[in-house]
């Protein structure tokens, strides 16, 4: 701000230039301007307008031309508040203070609400008079408005809205509630779910629409659509926004509200233009409660703070009508189990009295029959059998009847005045004979009571008999024993026993309805678990109360405590005759109550005369019939499906699971049949046992039930189940699915048996081998090839990834899976397991299918361990490689030595061209040689490592040719042969001229080689259809069968080569030209007709296609002395003086200027004393190498303008590549051809 007033044209303003400015003035806009605090003033007549940096944001857009403006134009949307204020300073000299004053700002391009704390303090000019006004001002618009929004979500939080009768008035109060803050909340719309009329709910469950429950007071009653479709589009404005938010979970703008709804305002004078449909999300419920759409203060940019405050806003909302739903979600749950306990009840009730019908004509016919006395034998038998068991449904039919009457409140008790004493006594004596039936001592201690006790016969006869019979179904050893006394004015009923016992858990829910506890030992799992919960009812009818206290193993004792006298009792039955009160009436109940009596007492008995197994020797039976085992813990039920299954099988019996695994240790039955519901050992507990023993797995087992319905079906087949019938079955229906198990059981012997076969060949077999079963991959085999290979560890049974887990983590189990739905059997090679070392196997996975199927159901694995093979292959291709970088080493060394040699033989040529011309082509010829053997030994070690580049060109074959016997033409000179070319026509390739040329010249030198002197070579070149055909022809000592085999490995040279090796050579020609010409996409053969009648050598190659023209090779006159402008400057660095001296010598003798050094630092130094256009670095320097004397050039003045030439035996591609990396713009291999060295010189 400082640099602005400068630089401002003061002239135009009253206060003119600052020269002329009072020094009180001065020193005021000093201080101010140098305050971080928000400062501004107001000097002079004019209230001239001064302000510092920190208030250039309260300005906001009228930054640009408030400096100097009168101070009531700057400010002219708030004069009407600081005007007054900003008098009294200047008038009386006394300041003023507010605190978080409300004003409303033009600084951002509309009227905005912002609060202010701030001081109008007076100013003096140099007279001691009030001259201006400054203002020190700190602005508080975040902390008062997030104070009032605060306060907002407060009163939301508040709202006791919990009780409330439904979502819609929740609605209503929270609505209006955000009415209250209309600065920042102008308007508010809550939608909430809704079904359309006449309209399914929407496909996911939802309800099918949004409806608008409630607004605030200031929205038009139309604006805003009142029903939203979720699933198509609704007219009106915001619907689309409002379905949008819905969908998505996110908050949706909409601008222009004013053009869509009309005029909408809240607390301001300008109409709402933006609005915000907020989702409101509850955390863990779904769907959404609904969507809030909310206006947005024209005064207030909808920055991050504001969204913040809206969505604390749904939050809260949200989180509130989410308390209402759960609540009355809960509300409604809790009626609708009220109502379906009624409804069962009467259900119950319903369906009790519709089973009395049938069972009285059941009964009926079936007591008139038994008093017969002509009926034979076994039809008494099946007809007691029937009537014990309509007997026994009749009672659990007045049991059920009961329980719905009490809970429904429709019992009718008639209290009498009794000899409590003796109707116990009475009732008890129905149980001696099963007690003591059991070996249980029977103790009856019922003193007659001083007082008569009011209570309903009928009821405490149920009462009785129903403790007496809980206590009797749990005891096995000891006594029971039934006391009754006075005690505080009350008769007490006490029923002990010496049984199982109770824990804590189980006494806690043993009157509950239904309630049985799981697993525990009894005479029979019969009944409906609502004997004891009915005492409970028929004692609190009386006024009284029951209690038990047990303990595990030490037995249970039931106190029934009933009130003496009739103060407890409702008075209008008290002494009210019971319904059959007449004589025939009692007559009639005395036999009910008899009957009843009796069928206590059956039950009894029969509980508790469940047989065990009788042994194989009491019983007669077939031996070559089949056996079924029988388990069930109802005598009745078991004589009836011995009978039924007793005329085709051998039929033995249990009473429990235990007992049935008693009798399958004793001899293996063919089938199990078993009921699920025993005490001691269950149906799934047996069949649970069954499955989990090795030699009892395939056993089939048929399961019993009362528990109808697919799903108690799939339940007990996945349980391991072979079949699952439901009670009542058909007796046909029973024996018919024995039967088929029995068949089935057949079938698996005869599979079972060329299993074993099977097995007897994998146990021999000499590699490892394992059958895996089922969707799981369990191991039901596994040879001793497979155990030495894993380990001593279990596999019989377990899951594959069980057995071996360190298989987790390779994918095994998606490959078994893979197999199994294919069908198609997978193999791998040196597949890697860490166990825990790593090893390594060959394996086969091969699917196995039944033979009526064709889905596999188990894989067959074959495994054998290939580590010690793979360890082997290993070590040789370690030294395969240490013996390639041994070669390429070795080349490396002798080309260091070779370079020197033929540079000295240049010089020799160039001083001495007719002196020992004789010696020096002897020299060169056995240079050559050696470089070629170099050559020979690299190509071998590169090729062998599939490192050659071939550098494609399009060229002509003849071309090739013609520079390959220019390069063998001294050989032939030598031996005086003739040599005899015939190319027929142009052949044009796509290859390697330098790598087609090695080919051919190692053809002709073989052919040379093994020709005698003055012999005779063919070569021939023609086109065979696509392919180009060269054919090298000698006449010289051929080659036996054995040999051809082996003539193209590499150091293999037969026995043509004798022991005085007279041709030399390293056997590796024939190697690189057959690996050269398959990577041309070539052949090389062979053939000879025998020793001593020469060979033949055939190579064919691909033609290119028409159209790509053949390259020549270029030549030039590389040896030309160099002119005056051609001469250059050249640094030869090489720690070889040898090399470096010949070289400089023969460039010297070329008309060129070199300078040489021996090591890195060396050339440093000549570098930083004269210029040089070139420098020749050997690679392989002392101190410093190559690569780092061509980085340390380059980085020098003037160092990427010097040519850099690297020099090494190193001539791979690799190599070419990291000299390209350090700065060398070529690469040459020593021994250097001069001809390419003098062309880069050019």
């Amino acid at each position: 701000m400082g640099e602005r007033m400068r630089a401002f044209d003061w002239g135009r303003t009253p206060l003119g230039d600052p020269i002329g400015w009072p020094q009180s003035l001065k020193t005021i806009v000093r201080v101010m301007l140098d305050s971080r605090f928000a400062m501004w003033m107001a000097w002079g007549s004019e209230a001239t307008f001064f302000c510092n940096d920190a208030y250039l944001p309260t300005v906001g857009i009228k930054r640009d031309w408030v400096l100097g403006a009168r101070a009531d134009v700057v400010w002219a949307e708030i004069w009407h508040d600081i005007g007054p204020r900003i008098d009294q300073v200047l008038s009386t000299g006394t300041a003023t203070w507010d605190e978080g004053l409300q004003l409303f700002l033009e600084r951002s391009g509309y009227l905005e609400e912002t609060f202010h704390t701030f001081s109008y303090s007076p100013v003096y000019d140099d007279a001691d008079s009030v001259a201006g006004m400054l203002c020190v001002v700190v602005e508080d618009t975040e902390r008062a408005i997030g104070e009032r929004r605060l306060r907002l979500l407060r009163e939301l939080a508040a709202l006791p809205i919990r009780e409330l009768p439904s979502l819609a008035a929740a609605a209503a109060q929270l609505v209006s509630t955000l009415g209250n803050s209309p600065q920042d909340l102008p308007f508010a719309a809550l939608y909430l779910p809704d079904r359309l009329p006449d309209g399914p709910d929407a496909p996911d469950g939802r309800d099918a629409a949004l409806a608008r429950i409630t607004q605030t007071a200031n929205v038009p009653p139309d604006a805003l659509p009142r029903r939203l479709a979720r699933d198509a589009a609704s007219p009106g404005p915001l619907a689309q926004e409002v379905r949008e938010a819905e969908r998505s979970g996110l908050p949706q703008l909409a601008d222009g509200i004013a053009a869509q709804v009309g005029e909408i305002r809240g607390a301001w004078t300008e109409p709402v233009q933006q609005a915000v449909v907020l989702p409101l999300v509850v955390a863990g419920q779904a769907p959404n409660v609904g969507a809030l759409v909310v206006g947005i203060s024209p005064r207030r940019r909808l920055d991050d703070d504001y969204r913040s405050f809206l969505s604390l806003v749904a939050s809260q909302v949200a989180s509130r009508l989410g308390e209402v739903r759960a609540r009355l979600e809960e509300r409604q749950k809790a009626e609708a189990l009220a109502e379906l306990d009624r409804a069962k009840n009467l259900f119950f009730s319903n369906v009790s009295h519709e089973l009395r019908t049938p069972l009285t004509l059941m009964l009926g016919p079936l007591q008139d029959a038994l008093l017969r006395p002509d009926l034979p034998a076994d039809l008494v038998e099946a007809l007691q059998l029937a009537h014990r068991n309509g007997e026994r449904l009749r009672k659990l039919v007045n049991s059920l009847l009961e329980f719905s009457r009490i809970e429904a409140g429709r019992v009718e008790a008639s209290y009498q005045a009794t000899d409590l004493a003796a109707l116990t006594r009475d009732f008890a004596s129905a149980f001696r004979s099963a007690i003591e039936h059991a070996g249980l001592r029977f103790v009856v201690a019922c003193e007659t009571l001083s007082n008569e006790v009011f209570v309903d016969v009928d009821m405490w006869e149920k009462v009785v008999l129903n403790l007496l019979s809980n206590a009797f179904k749990f005891t096995f050893d000891g006594e029971i024993a039934v006391s009754l006394r006075t005690e505080a004015g009350q008769a007490v009923l006490e029923v002990r026993d010496t049984g199982i016992g109770m824990d804590d858990e189980a006494l806690a829910h043993v009157f509950d309805r239904f309630h049985r506890v799981a697993g525990a030992r009894s005479r029979s799992h019969e009944g409906t678990g609502i004997g004891l919960a009915l005492v409970k009812e028929l004692v609190r009818l009386h006024g009284g109360s029951v209690t038990v206290t047990s303990a595990p193993g030490s037995g249970s004792c039931f106190v029934v405590r009933v009130p003496l006298g009739v103060a407890h009792l409702p008075a209008h039955r008290v002494g009210v005759a019971p319904v059959a009160a007449t004589a025939s009436g009692t007559a009639l109940a005395t036999t009910g109550r008899a009957m009843a009596l009796d069928a206590f007492a059956e039950d009894a008995l029969r509980a508790g005369q469940a047989p065990g197994v009788p042994s194989r020797s009491q019983r007669p039976g077939d031996a070559s019939r089949a056996t079924v085992l029988v388990v069930d813990d109802n005598a009745d039920m078991r004589s009836y499906i011995a009978g039924v299954l007793g005329a085709r099988w051998n039929v033995e019996g249990a009473a429990d699971g235990l007992q049935a695994l008693a009798a399958i240790a004793r001899r293996r039955p063919d089938v199990v049949v078993t009921d699920i519901m025993m005490p001691e050992l269950d149906g799934f507990g047996l069949l649970a046992r069954i499955r989990a023993h090795d030699a009892l797995r395939t056993l089939p087992v048929i399961l019993l039930s009362a528990h109808a319905g697919e799903e108690a079906r799939l339940e007990g087949l996945a349980k391991g189940a072979d079949d699952y019938i439901v009670k009542p079955f058909s007796a046909r229906e029973l024996a018919a699915r024995v039967e088929v198990l029995l068949v089935r059981e057949q079938m698996h012997a005869i599979r079972d048996a060329a299993n074993r076969r099977l097995v007897e060949v994998f146990d021999n077999a000499p590699v490892a081998v394992a059958l895996l079963d089922g969707p799981q991959h369990v191991f039901s085999y596994a040879n001793d090839e497979q155990r030495r290979l894993v380990g001593d560890r279990p596999l019989l049974g377990l899951p594959l990834l069980t057995a071996m887990p360190e298989l987790r983590d390779l994918n095994v189990k998606e490959l078994l899976d893979s197999v199994m739905r294919s069908g198609e059997p997978y193999f791998a090679k040196a597949f890697e397991v860490r166990m825990p070392e790593p090893r390594y196997f060959d394996f086969v996975y091969q699917p196995l299918t039944e033979p009526d199927g064709t889905q596999p159901v188990k894989i067959a694995v074959v495994a054998y361990e290939v580590t010690e093979q793979l360890s082997a292959r290993q070590q040789a291709e370690d030294a395969s490689r240490a013996k390639d970088e041994f070669l390429a080493m070795l080349g490396h060394e002798l080309r260091n030595p070779l370079a020197p040699m033929l540079t000295a033989l240049h010089l020799m040529r160039m001083n001495w061209k007719d002196a020992a011309v004789k010696e020096r082509g002897i020299i060169e010829r056995q240079v050559r040689h050696m470089v070629r053997l170099v050559d020979d030994l690299l190509d071998v070690a590169r090729i062998t490592r599939g490192r050659v580049e071939l550098q494609r060109a399009p060229l002509d074959l003849g071309a090739a040719i013609g520079q390959a016997v220019e390069t063998v033409s001294p050989l032939f000179e030598q031996k005086r042969q003739r040599l005899e070319v015939r190319v027929e026509e142009p052949l044009p390739l796509h290859g390697d001229a330098v790598r087609l040329g090695q080919i051919v010249a190692n053809l002709l030198t073989n052919a040379s080689k093994f020709t005698e002197v003055g012999g005779h070579v063919a070569l021939q070149a023609r086109r065979d259809g696509d392919d180009a055909v060269l054919v090298v022809e000698d006449e010289g000592i051929g080659m036996s069968s054995d040999e051809l085999m082996v003539v193209f490995e590499p150091f293999v040279q037969g026995k043509r080569q004798a022991l005085n090796r007279p041709h030399g050579g390293l056997g590796l020609g024939l190697a690189i030209a057959r690996s050269l010409a398959a990577l041309h996409g070539g052949t090389l053969g062979a053939q000879s007709d025998g020793p001593g009648r020469g060979s033949r050598f055939t190579l064919r190659l691909p033609l290119q296609a028409p159209g790509a023209p053949a390259e020549a090779p270029a030549g030039a006159d590389a040896w030309r002395v160099a002119t005056h402008g051609s001469v250059r400057r050249v640094l030869v660095v090489d720690d070889n003086q040898d090399a470096a001296t010949t070289m400089a010598t023969l460039l010297e003798a070329l008309g060129h200027l070199p300078v040489v050094a021996h090591d890195g630092p060396s050339a440093l130094q000549l570098l930083e004393q004269q210029e040089v256009d070139i420098a020749v670095l050997d690679i392989g320097l002392p101190v410093m190498d190559g690569y780092e004397l061509a980085q340390r050039i380059r980085a020098k003045a003037g160092g990427h303008a010097l040519k850099l030439i690297a020099l090494t035996g190193y001539g791979q591609a690799e190599d070419r590549l990291k000299s390209a990396a350090h700065g060398f713009d070529e690469h040459l291999v020593k021994p250097v051809d001069m001809e390419t060295l003098l062309q880069l010189l050019r």
